[in-house]
Parts: C-alpha cells; sequence; structure tokens
C-alpha cells in the first residue's frame, strides 16, 4: 500500500451491495488500522433485486440510512459521486467537494444500465419499476392478451426476467385470466443455463407448469420500425407487450482503465489492472457475471488484502466465485443448489427447502441486514422462492465470455 502510515486512509466509492459489504468486513478484520472514508451518491442502501416483488405486494426494499452504516464501522460519509482518479497522486476527485487523497482507493459504484429495446417496458430495478402496474392492469382489464419477456443480448444478468414471468402469470391466474399467452426469449441454451443442467431443468419445469413457453438459442434486435425482429431466422416477435432487460456497461471513470465495454479490470484479489492501489468490486468490474453475491465476494477479498496491508492478522484469499441466485416464484420456497467446481470433478444437485429470504447472500450484508430488518427478515412463505448455488471453476477467468450474450452470428456455429 502506498505510504505507510499508522492508519492508512481507504476510500470506498459507492453505496451499494459491495460498498457495504466492503466497509463491514474492513472494520471487522483491521478495526482500527484503518481509517475509512465512504463515497455515496445516495443518502440510503436499498436491496434492488427486490423490485421485481414490488409490483405483485411479494415484497418491497427496505431502506437503510448509510450514515448509520458509517457510524457503526468507524467511517466518515461524503455525499458525492466519484468522476477521475488519478492513481499518480492517489488523489480521486468527486463531483461536488472536490478531491480527496487515499492510500487505498475501492471502486465499488456500479455498472451503468442501457435501454435495450425502445417499444418495451424496460425493468431496471429503480423506482421506474411502477410502470409493471400498468401491464399487470392492462392484463386485468383484457387490453392486452400476450406479453413476451426478453433477455437482451450483451452483458446483463438474466435472472430478474425470469422472477418477473413467474409472478406475472401467477397474478394473471389469481384474476381468473386463462387466455393470456406469455413467453421468455432469450440467448441462453435453456433458461439459467449458467447455473448448470439440473438447476436449468428446474427453472423450465416452472415456467411449463406456470404456462411460460421458452424459446433459446434466440437473439431480439429491433427492426426499422422498432418492432423485434428474432435471429436466426429473423421471424417478427408476435406478442402485443414486450418487457426486457437493460444491457450493462462499465462505469466509465476517467484515470481508470476500461475495456471496450468500459468495465475495468480486475485480478483475482481485486486489484486494477495497471493502477497502484486501487481496486473494484461489483458489476462495474469485467467480471462477466453481474450479481450482488458475487459483487461481495469480491469485496470480502479485497477487504483481507487491505487488512493484512494494515498489520492485521489475516491471509488474503483470491476471489474464488460461487454463484448463488435466488429466484422469486412467487408460490415456492425451495433451495436449488448445483455445485460447479473444478472441471473433471462429479458433481450433484438437489432441491431443498430453504428458509432464508435474502436476494443477495454477502458474509457480512446478509447478518447485518437480519439484525436490522428483524422479523421483516424471518422466513419468507413456503413456496416464495427457489434457490440456487453454482460454485465457479477455480479458473473461471476475470472477463470470461460465458454470460456474454452477444448478438447471434453465423460465425458461431448456431
Amino acid at each position: 500500500m502506498h505510504a505507510a502510515t499508522h492508519r492508512p486512509h481507504v476510500v470506498i466509492a459507492g453505496g451499494g451491495v459491495a460498498a457495504i459489504e466492503l466497509a463491514l468486513a474492513l472494520h471487522d478484520l483491521a478495526g482500527t488500522r484503518v481509517q475509512m472514508t465512504l463515497v455515496a451518491p445516495e443518502r440510503d442502501f436499498e436491496l434492488r433485486p427486490l423490485r421485481t416483488a414490488e409490483p405483485f405486494s411479494a415484497d418491497h426494499v427496505r431502506r437503510h440510512s448509510l450514515r448509520d452504516l458509517a457510524r457503526r464501522v468507524g467511517a466518515e460519509l461524503v455525499a458525492d459521486t466519484v468522476v477521475a482518479v488519478d492513481p499518480g497522486r492517489h488523489a480521486v476527485r468527486l463531483a461536488e467537494t472536490g478531491t480527496r487523497s487515499y492510500d487505498a482507493l475501492v471502486l465499488a459504484v456500479g455498472a451503468r444500465h442501457r435501454t435495450a429495446f425502445s417499444r418495451a417496458i424496460t425493468f431496471t430495478g429503480d423506482r421506474t419499476t411502477v410502470a409493471y402496474n400498468g401491464l399487470l392492469a392492462d392484463l386485468e382489464e383484457h387490453w392486452t392478451r400476450s406479453v413476451a419477456f426478453v433477455v437482451p443480448p450483451g452483458t446483463t444478468w438474466p435472472l430478474p426476467l425470469y422472477e418477473l414471468a413467474l409472478m406475472t402469470a401467477r397474478e394473471v391466474r389469481s384474476m381468473g385470466i386463462d387466455d393470456v399467452a406469455l413467453q421468455v426469449i432469450s440467448p441462453e441454451p435453456t433458461p439459467l443455463s449458467l447455473f448448470g443442467v439440473p438447476a436449468s431443468e428446474a427453472v423450465a419445469g416452472l415456467l411449463a407448469s406456470a404456462g411460460i413457453a421458452f424459446r433459446g438459442d434466440t437473439h431480439a434486435q429491433a427492426g426499422h420500425d422498432g418492432r423485434l425482429e428474432l435471429l436466426p431466422g429473423g421471424d417478427r416477435l408476435d406478442a402485443e407487450r414486450v418487457v426486457a432487460l437493460p444491457t450493462i456497461e462499465g462505469p466509465q471513470i476517467s484515470g481508470v482503465p476500461g475495456d471496450e465495454r468500459g468495465f475495468i479490470p480486475v485480478d483475482d484479489h481485486g486489484r486494477v489492472r495497471g493502477v497502484e492501489d486501487v481496486y473494484a468490486a461489483g458489476d462495474g468490474t469485467t467480471f462477466p457475471v453481474k450479481q450482488g453475491g458475487l459483487a461481495c465476494q469480491m469485496a470480502d477479498a479485497i477487504a483481507e488484502v487491505l487488512a493484512a496491508a494494515a498489520g492485521a492478522d489475516v491471509t488474503p484469499q483470491p476471489f474464488r466465485p460461487v454463484l448463488r441466485g435466488h429466484l422469486l416464484t412467487g408460490r415456492g420456497s425451495q433451495y436449488l443448489e448445483q455445485p460447479l467446481p473444478d472441471a473433471g470433478s462429479e458433481t450433484t444437485s438437489d432441491l431443498h427447502l430453504w428458509s432464508a429470504p435474502r436476494k443477495v447472500d454477502g458474509r457480512y450484508l446478509s447478518p447485518w441486514l437480519e439484525e436490522l430488518e428483524g422479523a421483516s427478515a424471518a422466513a419468507a412463505p413456503e413456496g416464495a422462492h427457489i434457490d440456487v448455488e453454482v460454485a465457479l471453476p477455480s479458473d473461471y477467468e476475470i472477463g470470461h465470455e460465458a454470460m456474454r450474450l452477444d448478438p447471434y452470428s453465423p460465425t458461431r456455429g448456431r
């Protein structure tokens, strides 16, 4: 760490799951050996993955004060946004409050969402998702009889779209409506294929039992009139309404390296490649799977490096991703575990009962949320969700292409 001092100054930029996990982990591992500054544009932390449940009154996003968190971990809280980094000076420039020096900087600023299709409801996980209520009203009033849920090509995280489809199907049935056609369209060969065959088959079963068609290995693109064309084949999408996820791009911070999509390249300890004492965790990095639990695991790896550099008795372990997916269905409460360790080993999967309602699993974040939420963090009603766990191979490279759902190309052999 640059310019060793008695209490190295760690600046954490961001107010999401990676930043919260890092602050809690570093406080636990290093204690008063470090001083922390948390830079975040928001006053509160929100667990945004719960947005998919809000239109159906199945759950809601709870907010927790970042000021209270900062007080708990002994950090200074600055309400601001990082606009540039000067690695040579070990300084970070903020939009409103000027420049801050650091001994170590952690960028946990997330990624940028881009609308994939203009003629679709784009579900971004922010407050604009209340627009989804309009679609549910149209279904109830019989103004809409068909809905397509489309995973766009590009970098994205498809699980929320399956939640929306499953909970929409349940909502429609609860209205006594049986003539609505629902379908999921995705570049994935099978539903949530990254989680492995048994998990994918389980999700496929959920879709089938809910009356939702699945069309895989299919890339949607907007035609000249804005309507969606499906590749391969080029036929038009036959649906009255379309719900899509956004594509994801990197933060593109001045002074910080980025790939062609703006994502920050990091090694397996979270160090930004080619920049001294700058780290990054979460969706803004080149790691291809954009998911909160993985962001927490990245943050834990960084916290261990920083704690050890400050003199704590910690042996830093590299980031070894374990993907845990929590799929809200509106009816079942189950846990589907599909470990996928190093190549060549045998794996099994089972469907288990699961009581924890958390949408993001973090070593420090989850207990913190349970402590704050008390009764609201109690077990979800049976039938509310399934959970999937995958231990990705240890040689799973940062920047791997597995979850990059690129547009269809004849050269890909499909």
